[in-house]
């Protein structure tokens, strides 16, 4: 023990250690110590010779045992008291080095205006540059690391309880809107500094004057590029959505490429007008040479809108199989003016898009089913087996599993009587399915309805021989 005290003791102080003491803030951090319990008992049990370490020891602690009972109730208010004072010993400390530090700079800046005024070259172009540089690198190093901390932030609010497959769920970062954003920032950021930097080398060759004039129509162009990767990026995300029907699928692209033409003209405009072109002047003149125009171009304005109205409206898309009045064939590929279609005879044809404007669509691949309906000429001696014949024929309709029975029955009746002759038509749905299998379905049940007629003692008749 004495050991410690010695160790502790004004002797051991060094020049360093009173420098510390000397500090305002440290010593009311020392202050707050010393007035603590625990360290008076310590000092205390220390200071003693050894014959009375056992008796103060023991003092001490029945003082501290009086003292924990006495003092249970007012414990944490005396805690609270010294969490506040340790609180304002940091602001000491903190401002104390503030001013530290501001007085460091106040005595280096003449100094550094010193070499600056001696080196023009390194005040007017190296410490710009420099400091250019050096912000063009954060923006590079930094911006991307806080884009996606605030994606994180995002993806951990409301959007955080949608279901993964939502188009406003969770998303990855390249997918979101910040991910849109970091490209067209960062070289938006860029291409200031490097203008700047530009102007400060070469002031002669780069007017300045322009300067600015060249930010906001650089500020434009960015902000439409993130626009169209925002707009990619949530088109992108609605068209892998699962339960996305195949037209609004198409819709979706659709409206992909009516908003990039729209956001195109949009920034061109804009930045015409920023590059002090009288916009709205040349509209004006545009409309007076536009109705000219119009008469002359009306077949290829009439085939764009008729183009622009199959694409929102969406009769028919590519794969489906239409016919549209004398035209009939597979949809290869939907353009603006005009439209590809594919015959049976596998012929191209190219259809201008006014023509569906004007003409009745049938969309074949659309239909659910299509219908059979068929007669057969047959001779039979006993009548009264027709009706069994008819009833055979209607079961084994209803048997087939081509035939689609929810929304029609199946029917076969009588529907003619010659002198030669007897005539059975007979009808169903069919579902539908390709031309082979639709056709070798037809010859299954033509086929089943003539061994139904010869099993009855019946046989085919020619209709033409009376």
């Amino acid at each position: 023990m004495r050991g410690i005290h010695s160790a502790c003791g004004p002797s051991q102080v060094t020049p360093y250690s009173r420098g510390l003491f000397d500090n305002k803030s440290l010593r009311g951090s020392i202050s707050i110590v010393r007035t603590s319990p625990v360290w008076n008992s310590r000092w205390y049990s220390s200071s003693v010779n050894s014959k009375g370490d056992i008796l103060k020891g023991s003092e001490v602690s029945a003082g501290a045992t009086g003292s924990d009972m006495d003092t249970s109730g007012v414990g944490g208010s005396e805690w609270i008291g010294k969490v506040k004072e340790a609180w304002q010993t940091t602001i000491d400390a903190v401002t104390y080095t503030g001013e530290k530090a501001k007085e460091a700079s106040s005595e280096m800046t003449p100094y550094v205006e010193q070499v600056l005024d001696a080196h023009p070259y390194l005040r007017d172009v190296i410490v710009p540059v420099g400091g250019t540089l050096i912000g063009t690198l954060m923006a590079w190093i930094v911006m991307p690391r806080l884009l996606r901390r605030f994606h994180k932030y995002s993806m951990q609010g409301p959007a955080a309880l949608l279901p993964g497959s939502s188009i406003w769920g969770q998303v990855p970062y390249e997918k979101s809107i910040w991910g849109a954003m970091e490209d067209p920032v960062r070289y938006l950021i860029t291409f200031m500094a490097f203008s700047q930097i530009a102007v400060m080398v070469a002031p002669s060759t780069v007017a300045s004057q322009y300067l600015l004039q060249t930010w906001r129509g650089a500020a434009i162009l960015s902000f439409v590029w993130f626009l169209q990767r925002w707009k990619t990026n949530v088109i992108s995300r609605a068209l892998v959505v699962k339960s996305l029907e195949k037209g609004d699928r198409d819709r979706l692209l659709t409206l992909d490429r009516i908003s990039s033409v729209g956001l195109f003209i949009l920034g061109l405009m804009t930045l015409a007008e920023v590059c002090g072109v009288a916009v709205q002047s040349i509209l004006t003149v545009g409309g007076i040479g536009g109705v000219a125009t119009a008469f002359a171009a009306r077949d290829i304005l009439g085939n764009v809108l008729s183009g622009l109205s199959v694409q929102l409206s969406q009769p028919f898309s590519v794969g489906d199989t239409i016919k549209a009045g004398s035209v009939e064939g597979q949809v290869v590929e939907m353009g603006l003016t005009t439209t590809s279609l594919l015959t049976a005879e596998k012929f191209p044809v190219i259809v201008p898009n006014s023509l569906f404007s004007s003409q009745v669509i049938v969309n074949k691949s659309r239909a659910q089913w299509r219908a059979l309906v068929t007669t057969v000429p047959f001779q039979i001696e006993e009548f009264d087996k027709i009706l069994q014949i008819s009833d055979d024929v209607k079961n084994m309709l209803r048997s087939n599993p081509s035939v689609f029975l929810e929304k029609e029955a199946p029917y076969c009746y009588l529907s003619k009587i010659e002198k030669t002759y007897a005539e059975l038509t007979l009808g169903c749905n069919l579902r539908y399915a390709s031309k082979d299998k639709l056709f070798s379905t037809q010859q299954d049940i033509l086929l089943q309805a003539a061994r139904i007629i010869k099993q009855h003692g019946g046989k085919l008749a020619d209709p033409w021989t009376q």
